[in-house]
């Protein structure tokens, strides 16, 4: 098996319903390139139960008295928020993740490195990477903690985010009001996220190892975008990236078609009325013509 490079990790950022998956999946064709799902390592307190605040209160302190078999008890329980976790077996070695953690300083950082080492190892792949292995505000501490990373920041037209964020929550049994409660959530939660990716982008945008790609430009031209991705990331193009296996759409079931839809461009428009694409429009003047949207 390959040895895995842990010097310049690939992490996928961005906010939700972005064309992060997707892009993922193309990436993933490569023979170097691997990704572990996202892991909710830190998330702010309003959003979701992050693994930090998970493992401080069912195993406690990771310092000099650690309790490494505790620990791994925990993270292969079932218990932490979110897909991964709920198919952990699927997705690291129990024996081979013990061995990485036994290496070590024992704090986050350390834990979420030896399991994107371990999650490539089984793949027999040479280049460790993540999608949204934390929420995107905290992207300054994951470049903190692998200042060689590439920065893949994904994103996408604001309107379309916010239709198909609100179309996978809201349930057809739902009452009027129910609904739109949920409708409210999901624009607060929205036009939270695109202040917060703008200033990302602000952030990092003149990096070298940061490159912004936006969900409409992979849709319209997946060639040329794959491509540019591939010499960003210093890996060969395959032709196989422009066949992804689609699934997460909001909008309906896709079945097993695989490819780029270009029709998932346009669907948001039949989803949200003309005063809430005013209201996003007008919220986010600057955001906008940063992203060119």
């Amino acid at each position: 098996m390959n040895s895995p490079d842990n010097n310049s990790p690939v992490f996928i950022i961005g906010g939700s319903r972005t064309g992060s998956e997707m892009l993922k999946t193309m990436l993933s064709v490569s023979p170097d390139l691997d990704f572990v799902d996202e892991l909710f390592l830190r998330c702010p307190r309003w959003l979701h139960k992050d693994l930090e605040r998970n493992i401080l209160q069912n195993v406690g302190s990771l310092g000099a008295d650690r309790d490494l078999d505790r620990l791994i008890d925990f993270l292969f329980s079932g218990a932490p928020y979110g897909w991964f976790w709920s198919v952990i077996d699927e997705q690291l070695d129990r024996d081979m993740l013990r061995k990485e953690l036994e290496r070590g300083a024992l704090d986050l950082r350390s834990i979420f490195a030896a399991m994107m080492t371990v999650h490539a190892t089984m793949r027999d792949k040479s280049r460790v990477g993540a999608k949204f292995p934390l929420h995107y505000s905290f992207t300054p501490l994951l470049v903190k903690w692998f200042p060689e990373c590439r920065l893949i920041h994904t994103t996408r037209e604001p309107k379309a985010v916010y239709a198909s964020q609100a179309s996978k929550y809201i349930r057809n049994d739902s009452n009027w009001l129910e609904k739109n409660w949920m409708r409210f959530r999901q624009f607060v939660h929205i036009n939270l996220q695109v202040s917060w990716t703008a200033r990302i982008h602000r952030r990092y945008r003149d990096l070298p190892n940061y490159r912004l790609v936006r969900y409409e430009d992979v849709i319209r031209n997946p060639e040329r975008e794959m491509r540019e991705l591939c010499d960003f990331l210093g890996t060969e193009f395959d032709d196989a990236m422009l066949s992804p296996k689609q699934y997460g759409s909001s909008f309906g079931d896709i079945g097993e078609r695989k490819g780029v839809d270009s029709s998932s461009l346009e669907k948001w428009r039949d989803a949200i009325g003309p005063i809430t694409a005013f209201a996003m429009d007008v919220s986010h003047v600057r955001a906008r013509n940063l992203f060119g949207y």
